[in-house]
């Protein structure tokens, strides 16, 4: 008996040891690593920017509200998506090729582009009082980074929407045969949900670094501002995203061997109880002969 608990508490031992040797050692420069990475993740996610004078708040607000509800800019737009209305609803099938719609197109057509250059300066007059009011408050206010986590979550929204669709559709066109029991139609669904979302995941730290670049050149901040701006957030992204995958994973695998091991343990129990049973009877019988 204690043979046994040794010999086991020792392949315990080296089971443990194995794991430990795939970690990496911490030395001066993983700990400045991870370091970093921890930090980054708060900044993206939990620092609290500092705040703008209210002055500047009161600026931002009103070139906003400016760039938003302007009558002039407005009329343009409105003016724009009616003659795009109306150029469209004369698209008949094969309309290149059939008179009146042809001609209709054409003309509608032609004041769209008539109107296109006035469009156009509307447009970039817009994106002018935009600049100026988020260049007020700056990139590292409360606004450039309450806009950089909203991109973040949405990203992140659309990396785990990825992993269901395509989980869904894994489960729907799936094949399995009869001999493959529950147990294992459940992890093989779990290993696909996983791997889904790991390259869902994935995926969505690159969707965000395009939106994080775009915010950045949308404020149009020097480059020793900028730039860390954008390191930051794509270490931050990156870094969340690695320990939820961990987490993921760990409890994915921590869950199964919860499982299989109960589930090995009741055969044990139930083939003790079958052992026992079969000798009393031996022994019963035995007497009685």
């Amino acid at each position: 008996m204690d043979r046994d608990a040794s010999a086991m508490a020792r392949r315990r031992t080296a089971g443990e040891g194995a794991i430990l040797e795939y970690l990496p050692r911490m030395t001066p420069r993983v700990y400045s690593g991870v370091l970093t990475w921890v930090v980054c993740i708060y900044l993206l996610l939990a620092a609290t920017p500092p705040e703008s004078p209210p002055e500047a708040m009161a600026r931002y607000s009103d070139l906003m509200n400016t760039a938003a509800s302007d009558p002039a800019f407005n009329d343009v737009d409105r003016e724009m998506a009616r003659l795009l209305r109306e150029r469209d609803s004369h698209k008949a099938l094969f309309w290149s090729w059939r008179e009146p719609y042809k001609s209709l197109v054409a003309n509608a057509q032609a004041r769209v582009d008539a109107l296109r250059p006035e469009h156009e300066a509307a447009a970039a007059e817009r994106e002018s009082l935009r600049l100026r009011a988020r260049q007020t408050v700056g990139l590292w206010s409360q606004v450039g980074v309450g806009e950089l986590r909203s991109q973040f979550w949405k990203s992140w929204q659309e990396g785990k929407d990825f992993a269901k669709r395509m989980t869904f559709w894994d489960i729907m066109l799936a094949s399995s045969s009869r001999e493959e029991g529950l147990a294992a139609v459940l992890v093989r669904w779990l290993s696909q949900f996983l791997m889904n979302l790991t390259v869902g995941l994935v995926a969505a730290v690159f969707w965000f670094a395009g939106r994080a670049l775009s915010l950045v050149l949308a404020y149009q901040p020097p480059l020793y501002s900028g730039l860390p701006f954008f390191v930051i957030a794509v270490l931050g992204a990156a870094g969340t995203v690695l320990i939820f995958i961990a987490i993921a994973y760990t409890a994915a695998v921590g869950g199964v061997y919860v499982v299989a091991k109960q589930a090995a343990q009741a055969r044990l129990e139930e083939q003790q109880r079958r052992g026992a049973g079969n000798v009393r009877y031996r022994h019963s019988g035995g007497r009685r002969g």
